[in-house]
């Protein structure tokens, strides 16, 4: 089990803490995922209006946890008595989000509620998600680390650009659960029912 400690190198920066800390669990091939979306998500919550070096702290950190093998990631939140969902149980892969916002609680002293939610729920969303929530959840997409363009970009982008964040995070959703899912994750599920009625009344 990856054991968390803590960073007494304060002059280092974030990037070089995140590096450092991928490096030591040989996971350093995700840094560049990681700034990528750093950098996106700041220039959307720039754009937004929202607070930029949040984002890109949250950006930053928004995977930390993979440096927890998937085959271990049910006992991590076992041990921190934490709740575990029944597609979390069938695809612990899933549980990478919150993982990550704990990792950044204990390895990285993030403090900042907004951050840690944002990572928390960056892959599936969740009901409730706030416009902060939603530019790092949106950001993660535009900056898939699939190698490929993303089936969905020429549509999320104008609605980027209209600041229709809401309906953005919808329309990938609906490209989630038509084309692309493993496991039906309760939060995503949520979000999509949640954001529906958001977009056809417009």
């Amino acid at each position: 089990m990856i054991e968390a400690h803590r960073f007494s190198d304060i002059g280092k920066g974030l990037e070089g803490q995140v590096l450092n800390y991928l490096q030591e669990n040989g996971q350093e091939a995700t840094f560049s995922h990681l700034l990528t979306v750093a950098e996106e998500n700041a220039k959307w919550a720039h754009f937004l209006g929202l607070d930029e070096e949040a984002a890109y702290d949250a950006g930053l950190l928004h995977d930390i946890s993979v440096v927890i093998p998937d085959e271990e990631r049910l006992a991590f939140h076992k041990e921190r008595h934490l709740d575990i969902l029944k597609a979390e149980r069938h695809l612990p892969m899933l549980l990478h989000q919150q993982q990550s916002a704990v990792l950044a609680q204990e390895v990285f002293q993030v403090t900042n509620p907004a951050i840690l939610s944002a990572i928390g729920c960056h892959t599936t969303l969740k009901e409730g998600a706030s416009t902060f929530d939603c530019c790092l959840f949106l950001a993660d997409k535009i900056k898939w680390d699939r190698g490929t363009i993303p089936p969905y970009l020429d549509e999320v982008m104008p609605l980027m650009h209209q600041k229709d964040l809401k309906k953005a995070a919808w329309l990938y959703l609906d490209w989630l659960f038509n084309n692309d899912i493993q496991v039906i994750h309760p939060w995503a599920l949520a979000a999509l029912k949640e954001l529906r009625p958001q977009v056809v009344t417009k």
